[in-house]
């Protein structure tokens, strides 16, 4: 095994695409001694497309994205640096009205600034910046025109170019759909009208659409004089191979797309309309997936990355690289990319294995080195082996090294002699395979749709199954350690939110769920049980509270760090430090116990603070400390992933939610 890749999103700018020696690997705070740092890592941040209310006028400045990085078997690093992504369109509220758009990395406020505040002098055009990237001051605005009923492409605001990591050009740039010479009156009148009759009938996004046409002035933007525009059909082409990315081609898929020549302006219309829909649909699902998480439990908060819908059509159609914009709604996490490779390599080995025809291996006495047996040309050809004519009946050195790995692959004693078990094992391999890894890799995807699109360059990140957590500090990895994680009925939820501040010598007020489940029953038996372990009982309203206070039995040990949220979790110190030995960590009611916590603590509270004087406060009172700046967290939930050698590596479902996933994706498990 070579030595692993930092993770790209803990690169800095001087850290080369290439892989590191065991040499220059740097020291990771919060490892083990000789621990090998783990290939595993969170998405490289990216702005999602700006939010805004489908009822307000637009005014578009478009940003022309980079091309999303190439796909390869090996997770390469990735310069830091903000990740290309989909134009964000916003909306200019009307003067009247004042709009306040949900308090997410991916909304725009709607509401005017001071200079914005005056009404627009009648006939001049308002303008809006593009969204820039959490944290990150708003570009100065320029006046753009409002959308016409077409952008030609000598008239759409010059692209901005993004600082890049030397992305790959898309192999063939798409012109934005050209202006209709004249639109048939017919089809026009035919378009408002259906748009009328569909909006009333289908919900918000076929509001959305009507909304969009509207600003067009119900002027077709896919389809010109029976035909589909190139755009269109580039855009249609697309769709139809999104299975490449874990989607499913069907869902975007309209009918009578080839047989518009001569239909009548009604067809048309509505092929107009479904084009749209499909597209929408497709910007749905590749952001923020397919799956309603609340079917795979409720201790899962997706993130809510689906961009205005107005603003989404908006972007594909001014773009002068349609094609990019669509596909720019996935995922573009090094990860999600090296999983959407090993994707295609698994349905291509699938493909070869489902034309090769390999024979069942006949039942027969053990075999061992240097034995000679008909059955060995027939094992040979059945583990991918070749041999001379002359001792292709013996059973070598080399046959035995095959059958050896393949019976540690089936959890076999691998002993590399062939007796009746490894026998059954290869031909049941033949007929069923041990686990659908195109399945299992897909749901990996869908799930990387569930996290934020801006991650921060600096954040916090878990892997629930791998019971790891990961702090990068301005692209720079900085600490990965070992993590307890809760029980499988008491699981540790999936989400994201921020960290504001950290606890010194907290104490525990324990949950409900804990006082009813766990202390009652002993409570029944040991009045006294409580009490003799240094809990504080108290009543309000008729109910029991307990209270652990500080000191060396707490069960958040000395430090806790809080990112206020529904699922009432957090980061803490443990007593129980032994736990970190072991292999499997699922041990606590949800929280999650960190290893280090002086070290993570250091890290994340800055403005001087070192370890040594966090450490310096233990045993005195209770003391919050505010952080010096707030830090995303996101707690997230991979069982596959690609390390740096370019190999798939899987874990433990610890909590069953890969089976609930592949299932309510419709594939076979």
């Amino acid at each position: 095994m070579s030595a692993l890749l930092l993770p790209a999103y803990a690169q800095d700018s001087h850290t080369p695409n290439s892989p590191v020696s065991a040499a220059e690997t740097p020291v990771v705070p919060g490892l083990s001694a000789g621990e090998k740092q783990s290939a595993f890592a969170p998405a490289t941040p990216q702005t999602a497309p700006a939010a805004a209310s489908p009822q307000e006028r637009m005014s578009v400045q478009h940003v022309k994205p980079e091309s999303a990085p190439a796909s390869t078997a090996t997770l390469a690093p990735a310069p830091v640096g903000p990740v290309p992504v989909p134009a964000p369109v916003e909306m200019a509220p009307k003067p009247a009205e004042t709009a306040v758009a949900p308090d997410t990395p991916s909304s725009i406020s709607a509401t005017p600034s001071k200079e914005e505040a005056a009404p627009a002098a009648p006939g001049a055009s308002q303008s809006v910046a593009t969204a820039s990237p959490a944290g990150q001051p708003a570009p100065a605005t320029a006046p753009t025109p409002e959308i016409p009923a077409a952008v030609p492409a000598e008239t759409q605001a010059k692209p901005k170019i993004e600082p890049k990591a030397e992305p790959v050009p898309p192999a063939e740039a798409i012109a934005p759909a050209p202006a209709p010479s004249a639109a048939p009156a017919a089809v026009t009148l035919n378009l408002s009208a259906r748009l009328a009759d569909y909006a009333a009938k289908r919900g918000a996004d076929a509001q959305a659409i009507s909304d969009f046409y509207a600003l067009r002035g119900a002027v077709p933007l896919w389809i010109d004089k029976g035909v589909l525009t190139p755009t269109a059909k580039a855009l249609v082409d697309r769709m139809n191979r999104a299975s490449e990315d874990g989607l499913d081609a069907a869902a975007f898929r309209v009918s009578g797309l080839d047989s518009l020549s001569g239909a009548s302006a009604d067809a048309q219309a509505d092929a107009e309309i479904a084009l749209s829909a499909a597209i929408l649909t497709y910007v749905r699902q590749a952001s923020s997936g397919r799956v309603d998480t609340r079917q795979i439990s409720r201790d899962i908060a997706k993130a809510p990355n689906m961009p205005d819908p107005v603003a989404a059509l908006a972007s594909v159609a001014i773009a002068s690289d349609p094609v990019t914009v669509l596909e720019g709604y996935n995922p573009v996490s090094p990860q999600y990319l090296a999983l959407k490779q090993k994707l295609a390599d698994v349905r291509a080995a699938s493909a070869a294995a489902a034309e090769a025809v390999l024979p069942m291996v006949p039942a027969g006495p053990t075999l061992k080195v240097g034995m000679t047996d008909t059955r060995v040309a027939v094992l040979r050809t059945r583990l991918g082996l070749t041999a001379s004519d002359a001792d292709s009946d013996v059973y070598d050195d080399a046959l035995q090294a095959a059958v050896r790995e393949f019976q540690a692959a089936r959890n076999l004693k691998a002993s590399g002699t062939l007796g009746p078990a490894t026998v059954v094992a290869l031909n049941a391999a033949l007929r069923q395979p041990r686990t659908n890894a195109e399945s299992e890799i897909i749901a990996n995807m869908e799930r990387w749709r569930w996290l934020p699109h801006d991650m921060g360059l600096t954040n916090v990140f878990v892997n629930v199954p791998e019971y790891k957590v990961w702090f990068t500090k301005d692209g720079v990895l900085s600490y990965e350690a070992r993590v307890v994680v809760g029980k499988a009925n008491t699981p540790t939820p999936v989400f994201s939110d921020t960290m504001s501040f950290v606890v010194v010598n907290p104490s525990w007020n324990v949950p409900q769920s804990i006082i009813k489940k766990e202390y009652m029953p002993k409570l029944a038996q040991d009045p006294g049980y409580l009490e003799r372990r240094g809990y504080e009982v108290s009543y309000v309203g008729g109910q029991m509270q307990v209270r652990q206070p500080p000191g060396e039995r707490n069960a958040l040990g000395f430090i806790k760090f809080m990112f206020p949220n529904n699922f009432s979790v957090y980061l803490h110190d443990t007593p129980q430090r032994t736990l970190f030995s072991r292999d499997e960590r699922a041990f606590s009611h949800g929280c999650v116990r960190v290893d280090n916590p002086y070290k993570f603590a250091e890290l994340v509270m800055g403005n001087g603070w070192t370890e040594d004087r966090v450490r310096g406060l233990q045993g005195g009172d209770e003391q919050r400390i505010d952080l010096e700046r707030k830090i995303p967290v996101h707690i997230a939930y991979f069982t596959a992933y690609v390390d740096g050698d370019g190999e798939l590596q899987r874990l433990n479902d610890i909590y069953g939610y890969d089976r609930k996933v592949i299932s309510a994706l419709g594939l076979p498990g």
